[in-house]
Parts: C-alpha cells; sequence; structure tokens
C-alpha cells in the first residue's frame, strides 16, 4: 500500500504513466480528440507544479523551443481567413506540445527512459503491430497496403511511427543479456520490419532503414567522431544506391511505383502562394493549404520543412532547423549515454521522412510527438542534467 501511495504521489512517475497513455492512445483511438485526453492531463501536472521544473528555463534551448512554438502560435493571427476560435486551438496545442517535451525531459533526467519508460513504449508499439498485421492479414486492402490502428491511418505515418516502435524495440536489445529475451525482442523487430515493408512507402522504408542503422552505428562507434565518419560513409552510399536505382530505368519504378505522387507539383504551386506574400512571415498556421493538381486535392505540402516555411516563413524555418541543428549538437555532446544513442536513430527516422511528407509541427498529439518532439524532448533533459557541457 505503501509503495501504491508513493507512486501516485511521485509527480515524475505520474507524468511517465501519462507519457505512455499518450503513445498507446496515438497507436489505438482513431478519434484525436479523445486521445488528447492524457495530454490534457499532462499539462494540467505541469501548470500545478512549475515551481518544480522551472529551472528548465536556464537552458538556451528551453528558449529557442519557446521561440518556435510561440512564433508559429502568433502566426495564427494573421492567417486567413483570421478565427478566435483557430486561434484559440492553435494556442491549447502550442502548450500541450511545450508540457510533453518539458514532461518527457524531466523523466529523461530522472533515469525513467531507461528504467522503464522505453519498455513501456516499445511493448505497446510491438502490440500495436501486432494488431495491425491482424486486421491487415483478416481482410487484406484493395491495394495491398499496410495501415496502422488509431492515428496511423495512412501507410507512411503508420510504418514511420512502427519505425519509432523498432528503434525501442532494439534498444532494449541491445541493453538485455538473457539470450532468450534478446530472441523474443529480435522477433518483435523482424515483425514491424514486416509491417513497415507491408506498408508499400519508399519514403518509410527509406527511413527507417535509415533510422535504425544510425541507432546501431552509434551503439558500435566509441567516439562521436567515429559515428560521425560512419554516418558520412553510409549516408554516401545511401545516397549512391538510391541515384542508381533513379536513372536505371528498369529499377526507377522499384523506388517509384507511383511515380513522383505529384510532389513537384504540389511544392511548386506552395512556393507560388509563398513567394509575393509569406516568404518572410509565412501565410499563418492556419492558413489552408490545401493543393488541388490535376483534379486531385491534396491536403497539404507533403513535405514537415515546406509546411513550416509556408506557415511561418523563413523566421519559422530558420528556428526549426537551429532546433534540429541545437538537437544534433546536444546528442553528440552526450554521445555516451545510451538515452542520446537512442534519441539520434529515432530523430533520423523523422528527418529523412519530413523531406517528402509530414505537415503539422503543433498539433493535437500524434505521430510528430514521437518522431519529432520526443528526441527534442531527450536532448533537453540531457542538457538539462548536465548544465556544464550546455552548448
Amino acid at each position: 500500500m505503501s509503495v501504491l501511495t508513493d507512486f501516485i504521489g511521485d509527480r515524475i512517475q505520474l507524468n511517465s504513466v501519462l507519457i505512455v497513455a499518450c503513445f498507446v492512445s496515438v497507436l489505438l483511438m482513431g478519434s484525436q480528440s479523445a486521445a488528447s485526453y492524457p495530454t490534457y492531463l499532462l499539462a494540467l501536472s505541469l501548470i500545478l507544479s512549475v515551481p518544480q521544473w522551472s529551472d528548465v528555463f536556464q537552458e538556451r534551448m528551453s528558449w529557442l523551443l519557446l521561440a518556435l512554438l510561440v512564433y508559429l502560435c502568433l502566426t495564427s493571427l494573421w492567417s486567413e481567413p483570421f478565427l478566435w476560435r483557430d486561434a484559440a486551438s492553435t494556442a491549447t496545442r502550442t502548450l500541450l506540445v511545450f508540457c510533453f517535451v518539458v514532461a518527457l525531459a524531466e523523466c529523461q533526467l530522472r533515469g525513467q527512459v531507461r528504467r522503464w519508460l522505453g519498455r513501456a513504449l516499445a511493448l505497446s508499439g510491438v502490440i500495436a503491430v501486432a494488431a495491425a498485421l491482424w486486421v491487415y492479414v483478416s481482410d487484406i486492402p484493395a491495394d495491398g497496403r499496410l495501415k496502422g490502428l488509431g492515428q496511423l491511418d495512412t501507410e507512411v505515418i503508420a510504418a514511420l511511427v512502427f519505425g519509432v516502435c523498432m528503434i525501442f524495440a532494439l534498444d532494449l536489445i541491445v541493453g538485455q543479456r538473457s539470450r532468450l529475451a534478446q530472441l523474443m525482442l529480435l522477433a518483435s523487430v523482424l515483425m514491424i520490419g514486416v509491417a513497415v515493408y507491408l506498408s508499400d512507402s519508399r519514403n518509410a522504408w527509406v527511413s527507417v532503414v535509415t533510422g535504425a542503422g544510425v541507432f546501431l552505428v552509434a551503439h558500435r562507434a566509441r567516439t562521436p567522431r567515429a559515428f560521425m565518419a560512419a554516418m558520412a560513409v553510409g549516408g554516401l552510399c545511401l545516397l549512391g544506391i538510391l541515384l542508381l536505382l533513379l536513372l536505371g530505368e528498369g529499377t526507377r519504378d522499384l523506388l517509384l511505383p507511383r511515380g513522383d505522387s505529384f510532389r513537384p507539383d504540389i511544392w511548386r504551386e506552395a512556393w507560388v502562394r509563398i513567394a509575393p506574400h509569406g516568404l518572410w512571415f509565412g501565410l499563418g498556421i492556419n492558413t489552408s493549404d490545401n493543393f488541388v493538381i490535376v483534379d486531385l486535392e491534396f491536403l497539404h505540402p507533403h513535405s514537415m520543412y515546406l509546411s513550416v516555411l509556408y506557415q511561418g516563413g523563413a523566421i519559422a524555418l530558420l528556428l526549426f532547423l537551429t532546433l534540429i541543428i541545437v538537437v544534433l549538437r546536444t546528442l553528440l555532446v552526450h554521445f555516451r549515454h545510451p538515452d542520446a544513442k537512442l534519441a539520434l536513430g529515432i530523430l533520423f527516422v523523422a528527418l529523412p521522412a519530413y523531406l517528402l511528407d509530414g505537415h503539422e509541427l503543433i498539433d493535437k498529439v500524434g505521430s510528430t510527438w514521437f518522431l519529432f518532439w520526443l528526441p527534442v524532448a531527450v536532448a533537453l533533459g540531457l542538457r538539462w542534467s548536465h548544465p556544464r557541457q550546455d552548448l
């Protein structure tokens, strides 16, 4: 009874449970509004305990994070059309994202990621992947492409989040001493790999392989310099393979079975809208970014980087890229920490994937929280716990 009381009274333990609930809600709940309830509780927990974590603002990275979030939120003021309801919704989402990052950073600072949070996320992810495969086998879709459950209602997003689950499972394998447990985890990784393959998303294939490769190289490399050298060689090899596949007439269809999916046309149309009036400050986070190409409607620019430029202009894009650089430098400074290696793997699932997909950096709980904001939170936690190594 005393153990239960101590657990309930431990704010960071409760926040860890709520973070797992956020992850599970993305995997299983089809309604984004219903999936957001754990995030509201998490935000409430943070708001009621501000004095206990306010020292996070001594870290310059937290101000960079806040600048990006607040600026994108403010762009709602010049969105077309301007609606107070949309502006209020954006402000709420901004607060939820910030609270999630701080709460997860606190969990990392306490050591919760290594203790049980990573295991819980890996287990829930494996169960969700198994459920998605069962649904797929029970009723194979007409296009033969696997989707996930819950918020993972598109093939590419499902595959990318499954890639995050794969990184968590690989992290457990690396730290596991039991041979039987390693074999079971390896079977889980293979199952996730099958699910990613069945998504038939080339973007996800490349991005998940890149993230898993970065994670494994990080665990083999002894120093950041050795890691960066291996990354450079691996990146050049991967780029060379992709170029060979693209240039070969017989292999181009293998890499791009659906052609370019109108990406160049979508990006061109987005630039035409941005260039006249939104280059510096953006068109606003709530401005419609739907595009009609050859009588087909596309709901966003299909590139996170272009979406940030579309919404917040060069200012937002500069803040976004600066945050990515700071996160990468932080993870390299703390390279020997297992959480840094975990975050590097997840981040390198997101960064290449966002070249061709992604559109809402600030949103209710969803894939972006775990593809991007999770590594950001880990980096913030590492800086928070080692202020002398702050950059």
